[in-house]
């Protein structure tokens, strides 16, 4: 995790919060029960305003002849 502050919004609040990173080689298996168990019985999840998430695929490093993402699409 990763905290963030970017001033005040517009009510003279701090606009701050937390980033959740992770680096992961299968969502399905990792990520996403993860996030599941969390959604449904932590007790922080109370204070917790969700407001985004995103998902990035990283081809692995490229061999010499090869294209990148090649490993994901053969």
């Amino acid at each position: 995790m990763r905290n963030f502050v970017d001033g005040s919004n517009g009510l003279g609040r701090l606009d701050a919060g937390l980033f959740f990173i992770a680096f992961v080689r299968n969502p399905r298996t990792h990520f996403i029960p993860i996030q599941t168990k969390i959604g449904l019985g932590d007790g922080l999840s109370e204070y917790v305003q969700h407001t985004g998430s995103a998902l990035f695929a990283v081809p692995p490093g490229i061999s010499e002849g090869a294209y990148v993402g090649q490993a994901l699409f053969t």
